[in-house]
């Protein structure tokens, strides 16, 4: 099989670069929706902590109300669903930011390798074009983004877990699971934090 020719290899790898651009493309509109839905869940999670009858009694009626359900959800059930809806966000949006970042250094890669055919700035959009005079508007959105929400998050968590700890009289498993998923998630933010500011 004969050696492939540099335009072949320049083809193949513009055709690679453009499905990578596109998949990062992808994945930045879930990450977006995913961020949306989570503000939401936590909000649920702060009107649960500040007035968990009112807000528990609300969702339970809401809930078997599109159910079709003759009897309310009990209002500890909806707040465990709750816990387990934001682990399962959390680790959804934190798995698809981790992965970005690792798709991101990948099209670095491939920027430089296929700008070495050309002169100048070409295939540089992603890594050096984009970095260089880097705005202090988005230094400062992405500190938010990868330090301020997830602190805020892992703050809101505790202190919603804390609360319920305080108001209750006894142990009960829908408790037991509520720690548990609290502990989850705070695990979750940490690895992240760690994955996103602890680079190799």
């Amino acid at each position: 099989m004969s050696a492939a020719t540099p335009d072949t290899l320049l083809q193949v790898l513009h055709e690679h670069y453009q499905d990578t651009f596109a998949h990062i493309q992808s994945q930045l509109r879930w990450r977006d929706r995913l961020f949306v839905v989570i503000l939401g869940t936590t909000a649920l999670l702060l009107v649960q902590m500040f007035a968990p009858q009112e807000s528990g009694e609300v969702i339970s009626q809401v809930l078997s109300n599109r159910l079709g359900l003759r009897n309310p959800i009990d209002v500890s059930f909806v707040g465990t669903i709750i816990w387990f809806g934001a682990l399962s966000l959390a680790v959804r949006y934190f798995q698809t930011v981790v992965h970005l970042e690792r798709q991101y250094t990948y099209i670095h890669l491939l920027e430089e390798y296929l700008s070495s055919f050309y002169p100048g700035g070409a295939f540089t959009r992603e890594g050096r074009s984009y970095l260089e005079g880097y705005p202090k508007f988005s230094t400062w959105t992405w500190i938010l983004y990868t330090i301020g929400f997830p602190v805020l998050l892992m703050i809101i968590v505790v202190g919603k877990i804390a609360v319920e700890i305080r108001n209750t009289e006894s142990f009960t498993l829908l408790l037991v699971a509520n720690i548990s998923f609290c502990v989850a998630i705070v695990i979750s933010i940490t690895l992240y934090l760690l994955a996103v500011h602890h680079k190799k």
